[in-house]
């Protein structure tokens, strides 16, 4: 199964910060609510709004790392051990049976050999942070994770393809090309052609 866990970002508590640390609120923050006059202080002849920031935010830059050690501290209490190799990789046996996760920010992929199983940790997983919204869940042979397709509909056998990405891709570029362009390498037309700009001269000595 993949899951997307939603609003990963505000689920995640800021860390208490330090006497005399604040962040700074640009000035048009009062435009769009003038009650913060209230708090408007004159640094260097700028007005500024000092902030204090409860929950990790899109964008900052410590965000994704507070959100990596919130998941993984959450799955290690459910009884995960981590991959020393890949810190996005997490086993567990259950009934003598191994459960995989794989994660990427909030993408989440799990296998297992038994269905109950999946079942009962999409369950916690969605108690846990499904809070704000549910954690949405595709079951199945055929998962869309991270751009790829991963088909495991032949026993045994897994098909990735990234087909419909490269296609979203062409679809969405400025460029668009036809069917009978080509071109043999990444490089431009012009790669060996003759300059015609003045010869430049360097003296080395």
């Amino acid at each position: 199964m993949s899951m997307d866990i939603p609003n990963a970002f505000i689920q995640t508590l800021m860390p208490e910060q330090e006497e005399g640390e604040a962040g700074l609120l640009v000035d048009y923050m009062i435009d769009l609510d003038p009650t913060y006059w209230d708090f408007v202080v004159i640094e260097n002849g700028r007005q500024v709004i000092y902030v204090v920031i409860l929950r990790a935010i899109y964008g900052m830059l410590q965000a994704s790392l507070l959100w990596y050690r919130n998941l993984r501290a959450s799955l290690e209490e459910y009884g995960f051990v981590f991959n020393v190799y890949n810190p996005c990789i997490a086993n567990m046996m259950v009934n003598k049976k191994q459960l995989t996760i794989r994660f990427y920010v909030e993408d989440v992929l799990a296998s297992h050999m038994e269905q109950r199983v999946l079942e009962d940790f999409f369950t916690w997983i969605n108690e846990r942070y499904g809070g704000l919204k549910e954690v949405t869940c595709t079951w199945g042979r055929v998962h869309t994770y991270l751009g790829m397709t991963l088909d495991y509909s032949k026993k045994g056998t897994l098909k990735i393809r990234m087909d419909d990405y490269v296609q979203r891709m062409l679809d969405k570029f400025s460029v668009k090309f036809k069917e009978d362009d080509k071109q043999e390498t990444p490089a431009g037309n012009n790669l060996l052609g003759v300059g015609k700009g003045k010869l430049a001269i360097s003296c080395w000595g």
